[in-house]
């Protein structure tokens, strides 16, 4: 399959995958928190990183019949939301292009730890110095 990238936002609050906490959205792109998903609120936004779409689907949603395909996390396949694909009626077109986050799918992350080239552990933290004087505990257990 191959390696998977996870993209990292670097803003004081996102919006992250519920599963495996994989960045999703920043909390300052979110266009409206007023919306209404299968499983509760949900919110509509512009961009989404580290994600997957499915196939394309007509529904019949609170606001009319929209063409949308479900969103997916790109690194645990986790269903976080939707994204608008086609809405056929002309008040609805705004929506068009755009994601729905489903509250219940997604957490908020606020000031993210920036990932470190080993994982947020300093050098001195993973680094250990052995001395010719050391021994190990089982050495001196006899049978």
């Amino acid at each position: 399959m191959g390696y998977i990238i996870k993209e990292f936002i670097d803003a004081p609050s996102v919006y992250a995958c519920l599963e495996c906490r994989s960045h999703l959205a920043r909390r300052d792109d979110v266009i409206s928190r007023t919306f209404q998903g299968r499983f509760g609120r949900a919110y509509l936004t512009e961009t989404v990183v580290n994600q997957k779409l499915g196939k394309n689907e007509d529904r019949l949603l609170m606001t009319g019949l929209h063409t949308v395909c479900d969103l997916h996390c790109r690194v645990c396949d986790a269903v976080v939301g939707w994204r608008y694909v086609r809405a056929h009626d002309r008040s609805q077109q705004y929506k068009e292009g755009r994601y729905i986050l489903e509250q219940s799918r997604i957490y908020s992350i606020d000031q993210p730890i920036k990932p470190g080239p080993n994982d947020g552990l300093s050098s001195s933290a993973v680094s250990c110095e052995v001395t010719a004087d050391m021994q190990s505990p089982l050495q001196n257990i006899t049978l």
